[in-house]
């Protein structure tokens, strides 16, 4: 299926290109550039147009060529570009037969030609879909710096089967012993700001994210490990709509903290949402750290290749079928296991997770960790 799916998809493009391509030496070379001095003598022979007026009328013609050139590429609205090129060079061959049959190279086969052209701009129209300008902005185009005073990270195991529906094709759930495993993590993050920005410019927030752990295995045999972003969390009008309109991380803004209470040796962690989903009331201290009981992670070694940041985040592009992946480097990071006292997460009173008890299998903090996200790489059929 995705192999047809890229097929199509080729198809479509080479359509577009070659389509693209006629239209745009018809009308630059041709016309605006002088390339071709029988097609001014084409259009001075239409009643009305000679002399000066023709020339006018060829720029224009010329100028609107380009702009189908463009359309095509864009892929906005195919019908309906599709449906104008018809129009146009129909009404175009219509005239040229008409008014001018003697400068045509073959006026026997211009009709039937261009029907074949038409057929190509129509395949183009129904198989060339490229990403749209906003998709292209959502790769992650920046690379962002941030310092993150604290990141608390609760690990839980879910059936994998509970989570495969949501891992989007050239994804693959990273499974263990049956469980797939969904990582909450809460961060208190300070001076985020573009990579090369002083710090002086960053901005300081709370954030919220939940993210499944999962595999992205490369054509060359590359395995990369990373984390599958559903949703995200923060108490910043402005990073939610930067993270939306750059990002895949799907944002909420909710009114949340993560609170050091140092009396009593605590973390805790508030959260409201405004839909409730964004709710979060948690207490970890790291006093009697251990795996949680009923965690199917043999021991904190192996619980710690679970402990929240990983390589890579991950997301599907469905309409390149491709996939972003944004590398992660940091420093400092060295999680300590904690016990969680009460923990009480909105997300999994979704629909998705009732007549299931996700199972709290690890639990870790880190703190004053400088985290750098690079730019997206696209891996798949990007364009």
């Amino acid at each position: 299926m995705r192999t047809t799916t890229r097929n199509r998809r080729v198809l479509g493009l080479t359509a577009a290109l070659t389509v693209a391509s006629v239209w745009l030496v018809h009308g630059l070379y041709h016309k605006l550039l002088g390339g071709s001095p029988r097609q001014l003598a084409i259009v001075q022979s239409t009643p009305g147009l000679d002399g000066t007026a023709g020339e006018h009328a060829l720029m224009a013609i010329g100028a609107a060529e380009v702009g189908l050139a463009v359309w095509v590429l864009c892929a906005w609205a195919p019908r309906l570009c599709a449906g104008t090129q018809t129009l146009a060079l129909l009404t175009m061959n219509g005239i040229e037969l008409t008014f001018a049959r003697d400068l045509l190279i073959w006026p026997a086969g211009l009709i039937p030609v261009n029907l074949l052209f038409l057929g190509l701009a129509w395949v183009a129209a129904a198989l060339h879909r490229p990403a749209s300008l906003l998709a292209r902005l959502r790769r992650h185009p920046v690379a962002v710096r941030a310092r993150l005073r604290h990141c608390l990270t609760l690990t839980y195991a879910v059936p994998a089967d509970l989570l495969r529906p949501l891992v989007p094709p050239r994804l693959e759930l990273e499974t263990l012993g049956g469980y797939g495993f969904v990582a909450a993590a809460f961060v208190q993050a300070e001076s985020l700001r573009p990579a090369g920005f002083p710090e002086a410019l960053g901005q300081n927030f709370f954030l919220a994210g939940y993210r499944i752990f999962a595999k992205c295995r490369l054509p060359d045999g590359r395995c990369l490990r990373g984390l599958l972003i559903l949703r995200s969390d923060a108490d910043s009008t402005r990073m939610v709509v930067a993270g939306n309109l750059l990002t895949h991380y799907n944002y909420h803004y909710c009114a949340g903290s993560i609170v050091a209470d140092a009396p009593r040796g605590q973390w805790r962690v508030t959260a409201r949402g405004s839909d409730g989903t964004g709710d979060v009331d948690i207490v970890a201290s790291p006093s009697g750290a251990a795996l949680p009981k009923g965690s199917p992670f043999r021991d904190l070694r192996q619980a710690r290749r679970f402990a929240g940041p990983m390589p890579f985040t991950f997301d599907y592009e469905a309409q390149t079928d491709a996939i972003v992946a944004v590398r992660a480097t940091r420093t400092n990071w060295t999680p300590s296991p904690v016990h969680i006292e009460q923990h009480r997460i909105g997300w999994f009173d979704r629909p998705l997770f009732r007549g299931c008890a996700p199972v709290l299998a690890a639990a870790f903090h880190v703190s004053d960790v400088d985290y750098r996200w690079h730019r997206g790489t696209m891996h798949g059929a990007a364009s």
